[in-house]
């Protein structure tokens, strides 16, 4: 399959070379695609353009941007590039200033709840499985009435 990867990014990069390591023809789009000569060199299954080039090229468009560039990356690539194409969002929305979590505890301590702030978005990768263990009882014996406590 022939992939364009719109973002020359850690993601983007990471994804190209993955996708061309499964034997795919792959081309990385870039605003810079001049930028990506040396990692190229490292990767010769993928190729490089602008993000038209990589949307045009491909059957199957990855947008693998900064979530509030994601909008200029596809105006950029051109929709007559993507229009019917699949595309795997692979975006974060992370805004340019990090988040004030206080908002979040105030809201939780309403009910009554011992709320622990875990910092930065790049905790919620370890909390995730909390919720899968979660709702272990809960589909399999219809337990709902269970909460999980961190002990201090």
């Amino acid at each position: 399959m022939r992939i364009g990867v719109l973002g020359s990014g850690v993601v983007g990069k990471v994804l190209a070379a993955g996708f061309a390591g499964q034997g795919h023809e792959v081309m990385i789009g870039s605003r810079q695609p001049e930028k990506l000569a040396d990692w190229l060199q490292e990767n010769p299954g993928v190729g490089s353009g602008f993000f038209g080039d990589s949307a045009a090229f491909a059957e199957l468009v990855v947008l693998a941007v900064k979530g509030t560039a994601a909008n200029k990356a596809l105006s950029l690539a051109g929709e007559e590039n993507h229009a019917g194409k699949p595309v795997i969002d692979a975006t974060n929305p992370i805004a340019d200033q990090p988040p004030v979590k206080g908002v979040v505890t105030e809201l939780l301590d309403q009910f009554g709840w011992e709320t622990e702030d875990m910092g930065a978005v790049e905790a919620a990768r370890a909390i995730e499985p909390l919720c899968m263990l979660y709702c272990i009882p809960c589909l399999t014996r219809d337990q709902w009435g269970h909460a999980f406590k961190l002990l201090k």
